[in-house]
């Protein structure tokens, strides 16, 4: 399973076509491409043309990197985390980028600031704030700025992860793990309004997953499921099962199984127009299958396609309309 940070929160807590099918308005799908041990920011059309590098993380290590991509509301600039490792240890920080790739600047100091959602004014950021502290590290929900500045507490009374602003401002969808000795695959679905307030699980009965996206017109949520245990991420004992993408009514009614491989499938996102969504898919090692492919697949579900021909895809995140 992908999401970086998710990692680094569990050790201190205890054959497709290409790119068919693509939304008719110019787009572009921003993602983090690893090599080795170092990944960095890349965008590219849903026809899985014109490949574009926007970042260059600044590091000597062949370690950490960018990663988690999400776009301004005007499409103009990503926000990212960037993990520069330090003697060992992950340091991740909030960073922005121009949509045409350049110099990030820093918005956050870290150490543990990572799983960024902008508000659709494009005002605030929410993201996940790791602090190690006794007795125990603490996960939770924090907001900034655009600039960075102002840093609030969002949510202070679970380990909250994997945040997603809602189109209309008012909510955003998290994952909760309730408590710290749990697996990730027991964390549930939950929303709260973009003050904190009115915190509630998706839906009347709990939904296991991570990683919710809301669709366009924020009648419904894709996100991910780990509860399916069709495949792992690793073959060693103790790993969580692979993701599969599922996608919900915001009322938590309707639940539609996306995908059904025994690869990992991580991270998805809509198009601008809510007719399909991306994700990530792969395995951790040569041994179970291929890397991790960008794919798209309808809405209401169907045959996945892939989207380029490039390997190591993490976390994608498909652009506002008209970028290109």
């Amino acid at each position: 399973m992908r999401l970086l940070v998710v990692a680094a929160v569990g050790a201190l807590l205890v054959g497709a076509a290409h790119g068919a099918g693509g939304p008719r308005r110019s787009s572009r799908i921003a993602f983090a491409l690893e090599r080795g041990s170092l990944s960095s920011l890349y965008s590219v059309r849903p026809n899985g043309t014109g490949l574009r590098r926007l970042t260059v993380p600044p590091t000597r290590q062949d370690l950490g990197g960018d990663s988690g991509p999400v776009w301004s509301p005007d499409g103009r600039s990503i926000v990212f985390e960037r993990n520069l490792p330090f003697w060992g240890d992950d340091r991740f920080r909030l960073g922005a980028v121009s949509a045409a790739g350049g110099i990030a600047r820093r918005l956050t100091r870290g150490p543990y600031d990572a799983m960024p959602t902008l508000s659709p004014d494009g005002r605030r950021i929410a993201f996940v704030r790791l602090t190690r502290s006794l007795p125990e590290a603490t996960v939770s929900l924090y907001t900034v700025d655009r600039l960075g500045r102002r840093a609030r507490r969002l949510l202070s009374d679970g380990l909250d992860i994997s945040p997603a602003w809602s189109p209309d401002g008012k909510t955003i969808a998290f994952s909760r793990l309730a408590r710290s000795t749990l697996p990730i695959e027991e964390a549930t679905l939950y929303l709260a309004g973009a003050d904190g307030s009115d915190v509630r699980p998706l839906g009347g009965v709990p939904l296991k997953g991570v990683s919710p996206a809301w669709s366009p017109d924020g009648r419904k949520l894709a996100f991910v499921s780990l509860a399916d245990r069709n495949g792992t991420v690793c073959p060693a004992d103790g790993c969580p099962g692979s993701g599969e993408i599922y996608v919900v009514s915001s009322d938590g009614t309707g639940l539609t199984r996306l995908t059904a491989s025994k690869a990992d499938d991580e991270h998805p996102t809509w198009s601008p127009d809510g007719s399909r969504i991306a994700f990530a898919s792969g395995f951790a090692l040569r041994s179970q299958g291929h890397p991790s492919w960008l794919l798209t697949v309808p809405e209401g579900g169907g045959r996945a396609t892939r989207i380029g021909r490039f390997s190591g895809v993490l976390d994608p995140a498909w652009s506002p309309a008209g970028v290109r």
